[in-house]
């Protein structure tokens, strides 16, 4: 009816509707501007204190069954990205993530009979007030179910999950999406950067934290690619988080707007109408 401008993050069911108004811009953005979805798991809570049990994890996640799940149209999602640091950054690499390039719920299942794991209930935290974590980890409870973990979903909102994630013995996953922006460089990467920090998940491993410290001090381009592969290889070996799927979720706004800067984060300067 021509009453909104702008609106950030419309629904992606609304999107067929909108792509088909003639007065509407739909802004597709790509690379950093693209979100990443991850499933944090914790490391230091039985039974997932066990990088080999973590490791089954991994396994079974298939980025493009959670994507669909999400309702996500094909063009705006990546059939499948390998880096922790955000496909199309300048350093995204796929170092040591060929073990996870064809995800099998089969093959998990299998795996995981030859670890420790004993049937212990695994907990994870479900945000039920935002699409992207509520749709993921109900996605993974059910696949994690099919490989034989005992599984127990807790609902609650974000804000919930943020206190409840506070406890070490609480949890042992959940579901998140973050700005790529955010995952794009070590420093910043919540699962790489916080690194032996007291971060829900406690991932630590001394590697990463000396490769941290080397990136910090390098202003070489070809360096820090090659400290940020290292640490990527580790994070692979150790599976602080596995990666659910990369994605855009596009702002629409009305073409008679002048001026609109098309980012994933709205700066609203220089707008005219």
């Amino acid at each position: 009816a021509g009453e909104v401008d702008y609106v950030q993050y419309p629904s992606f069911d609304m999107l067929p509707i909108l792509e088909t108004d003639s007065n509407v811009k739909l802004v597709d953005l790509k690379g950093p501007n693209m979100f990443m979805g991850f499933y944090r798991l914790n490391s230091v809570n039985k039974p997932m204190d066990d990088p080999v049990i973590r490791a089954v994890v991994a396994m079974a996640v298939d980025q493009t069954k959670t994507i669909a799940a999400l309702g996500v149209p094909e063009r705006f999602s990546m059939p499948h990205c390998a880096t922790y640091y955000i496909c199309g950054s300048v350093l995204a690499t796929d170092a040591g993530s060929e073990p996870y390039a064809k995800p099998s719920v089969a093959a998990a299942r299998e795996a995981l009979k030859k670890t420790r794991y004993a049937g212990e209930k695994i907990v994870i935290l479900q945000a039920t007030d935002i699409d992207a974590p509520r749709v993921s980890s109900e996605v993974l409870a059910q696949t994690l179910r099919e490989v034989g973990f005992n599984v127990e979903l807790q609902s609650m909102d974000w804000n919930s999950v943020i206190s409840k994630r506070a406890g070490k013995d609480a949890w042992h996953i959940f579901g998140v999406h973050v700005s790529g922006y955010d995952m794009m460089s070590p420093l910043t990467n919540l699962y790489i950067g916080n690194n032996c920090q007291d971060y829900a998940g406690w991932n630590c491993d001394a590697r990463i934290t000396k490769d941290l410290a080397a990136f910090r001090q390098t202003s070489d381009p070809a360096e820090q690619k090659r400290l940020a592969a290292d640490m990527q290889k580790v994070a692979y070996e150790t599976t602080p988080a596995v990666i659910w799927g990369q994605f855009s979720q596009p702002a629409a706004y009305r073409k008679n707007l002048k001026g609109v800067i098309e980012s994933s984060i709205p700066v609203f300067w220089n707008i005219s109408k």
